[in-house]
């Protein structure tokens, strides 16, 4: 740079006319603008080579360790190791594996995307994959221990949302009124109630918990802590909500939203669900589903997008035996039969709490003050998820009970060997007909399954599999006969499920433990960010990423947060209320 302005001084100094050129003049400005370019250059790479990357360890490669991995790659001079135990990477989520007779998709069980997944559908519009990753809104059809109970409908569809056109169809009077109601009232005005056993004054019963929806503040910790140590079922039989309504609505829902019994669930956790699932916005309960394997439609194309920016390392089959601190500020993560150990600046554990608890044993950094409560209280709940493949052809005797959806939720105590297990039927043909269009496709999730789970044979799974669907659709039987079956394909998830027990807010970290160790995972910072199960994930994911970026002064990274909906007026409303009642009375509230 400074050669060429003295040059141009030179040039300026002397009258064009009179410049004599030397022949070897032009090759000399060119070998001076090399050299100046080259030291340039040079410098730039000694001044790369002088900053220090920010290495970072994942342990967990579900929707938490993903989105941890997504937000920190975007800044170059962050590098990422990811470590898996599975096989492949997804964590419960995952799947991607294939039966290994016909080599078609199968999963640990299917998702739901409902309509608050903001962070998650934001995670997928990133990705590019939307909007074919996901189907429409689907409605869900809800079966008690004594037959259909009620059709739950999509609620925020476009002709209720918006303005009536001329060629728009005229809105039922009930579609009209539940526009003016909160949820969940407009969930109760809309669903088609088959069910006998629900009379209008059983309906009328959940108005008790109104005091309680109302005082339980889904972000608040003291809210947490204050119905944490009471049953779900003690809460609503207090609330005087009817025998008939909870066995017919509340017990099936428990047993498929946080997975257990009423008796066996936090009131706290219990409300927390139910809020996100229907009570924070309209529309709360609508969802939609993957429309293939989650691992094949959506993590493969967002773990390819990420190592292709070169700064991240994806490795399965790593089961992480240790965490120790080494000198000031960096950490050592031990493998499972590896001599390989990896060290790095920060840890981020992105597993689930059984997962943690284990390794937290022999693991003194991750022994943070909650874990204290974590061998009474931080429990898993057990899933089986059963694919059944049939031919194309063979008869179908679900499709005219599930005529309104390919889905079906069904409760506890269908069948004597299903007392406390709840279970989803899904027509897989319908939900992913370009995976499953050669074959008939029927897919039974079954919660907190431990008995099932320990039966040895996978057709005595399937067997009990199809007895289940067959009671709950009041059908006489389903391809008894096993020659029917082109395959069978049982996955196992013990304790894989977070378990939201009495007392289990306690056991729940926040995301930061200190500088260099990090929690992420739908069981973590439950009185946080109101969201469940995939959002939770991503959304802590992404705090974690968010808590690192701070500690490291990292500037590149993607780590914005949409927080949860705005709730309700009615809702608010009814807050305000029960905050003026509580400094009115010394009565402590949940009132019993």
């Amino acid at each position: 740079m400074g050669s060429c302005r003295f040059l141009c001084l030179i040039a300026a100094c002397v009258p064009l006319a009179e410049l004599w050129v030397h022949p070897h003049m032009f090759s000399s400005l060119r070998s001076i603008r090399l050299d100046t370019h080259d030291s340039v250059a040079l410098f730039a790479s000694n001044n790369e080579r002088n900053i220090k990357k920010t290495h970072i360890v994942i342990v967990g490669g579900g929707w938490a360790g993903l989105s941890v991995a997504d937000s920190l790659s975007h800044d170059e001079n962050v590098e990422i190791t990811l470590l898996d135990a599975g096989p492949a990477v997804g964590g419960l989520a995952g799947g991607g594996a294939l039966s290994p007779r016909l080599q078609l998709s199968v999963e640990p069980g299917l998702h739901g995307f409902w309509r608050e997944y903001r962070n998650t559908i934001a995670t997928l519009e990133r990705i590019g994959v939307m909007p074919g990753a996901l189907t429409e809104f689907t409605p869900s059809i809800l079966v008690s221990q004594h037959g259909r109970v009620a059709l739950a409908p999509v609620l925020a569809n476009e002709t209720l949302n918006n303005k009536l056109t001329a060629g728009s169809p005229i809105p039922r009077v009930e579609e009209a009124l539940s526009k003016l109601l909160p949820p969940p009232l407009d969930v109760a005005l809309l669903s088609e109630f088959s069910s006998k056993r629900l009379s209008t004054a059983d309906r009328i019963s959940a108005l008790g918990l109104v005091s309680a929806w109302a005082d339980f503040e889904p972000e608040n910790r003291e809210s947490w802590l204050r119905y944490d140590n009471i049953s779900a079922e003690a809460l609503f039989r207090s609330a005087g909500v009817t025998p008939a309504l909870y066995d017919e609505l509340v017990a099936p829902l428990l047993h498929v939203l946080p997975m257990t019994t009423g008796y066996d669930c936090s009131a706290a956790a219990a409300l927390s669900c139910f809020h996100v699932f229907a009570l924070q916005s309209k529309g709360a309960f609508d969802v939609r589903w993957c429309t293939g394997s989650i691992g094949q439609t959506i993590f493969q194309p967002w773990i390819e997008q990420m190592t292709a920016r070169r700064n991240v390392k994806i490795l399965s089959g790593q089961r992480v035996t240790n965490i120790t601190a080494q000198s000031i500020g960096s950490f050592e993560v031990s493998v499972q039969g590896d001599n390989e150990h990896y060290s790095c600046d920060a840890v981020v554990m992105a597993v689930g709490g059984t997962a943690l608890k284990r390794l937290a044993l022999n693991c003194p950094l991750l022994q943070v003050s909650e874990s204290r409560y974590w061998n009474e209280s931080l429990r898993g709940v057990t899933c089986v998820a059963v694919r059944l493949f049939f031919d194309r052809n063979s008869p179908k005797p679900w499709l005219r009970p599930m005529k309104d959806s390919p889905v079906v939720v069904c409760g506890p105590n269908i069948l004597p060997e299903l007392v406390e297990t709840g279970f989803c039927i899904y027509d897989l043909n319908r939900l992913q007909p370009d995976v499953f269009s050669n074959v008939t496709a029927l897919e039974v999730d079954f919660f907190r399954a431990d008995g099932i789970a320990n039966m040895e044979s996978d057709d005595d799974v399937a067997d009990l599999a199809l007895k289940a669907v067959a009671t709950a659709l009041r059908l006489p039987s389903i391809a008894q006969d096993r020659n029917l079956w082109l395959e069978v394909h049982v996955i196992r998830a013990r304790n894989a499920v977070s378990h939201f027990c009495l007392n289990s807010a306690k056991t729940s970290p926040g995301v930061r433990v200190c500088k260099g160790v990090y929690f992420c995972g739908d069981w973590i910072d439950r009185t946080g960010h109101s969201s469940w199960s995939t959002e939770k994930a991503v959304v802590t994911g992404r705090q974690a990423a968010l808590s690192i970026a701070k500690d490291f002064n990292l500037q590149r990274c993607d780590t914005g947060i949409i927080p949860a909906p705005p709730e309700a007026p009615p809702l608010m409303a009814l807050r305000k209320l029960a905050r003026l009642r509580k400094n009115a009375t010394p009565t402590p509230i949940p009132f019993f």
